[in-house]
């Protein structure tokens, strides 16, 4: 019995050694790419971070993208009053719970719209 479970054990691992790896597609970014970095921000900042938060990240690090200060507190500073605080959500958590349930109506026609089809 104690051969079973040790052979049952050992083999495990080496059974998933033996699959293939997982091949994902290779994706088009570019992190020099400032233009579309700067444009994803934008984007982030006037549609997800409604409802997803980014709160561990703060507006003033927006200027690493080669955004100005200025630019930030015109364009995307609606959250918050200063450019160094954290970029929470506007959403209140009784509409956040409303719109995360199952099935949700509003969660899915905003994702329908914003995000990009295959």
């Amino acid at each position: 019995m104690r051969a079973l479970v040790a052979l049952l054990a050992l083999a495990a691992p080496l059974a998933f050694a033996l699959e293939e790896p997982v091949r994902l597609d290779a994706a088009p970014i570019d992190p020099r790419d400032v233009a579309s970095l700067q444009a994803g921000a934008r984007s982030f900042v006037n549609y997800c971070l409604n409802c997803h938060s980014a709160g561990m990240m703060r507006y003033h690090k927006l200027q690493d993208l080669g955004i100005s200060e200025q630019q930030v507190k015109d364009n995307l500073l609606f959250t918050a009053d200063k450019i160094g605080e954290l970029m929470n959500v506007s959403m209140t958590r009784k509409d956040a719970k409303e719109c995360a349930r199952p099935g949700s109506r509003l969660a899915v026609y905003v994702h329908a719209q914003l995000l990009p089809r295959p």
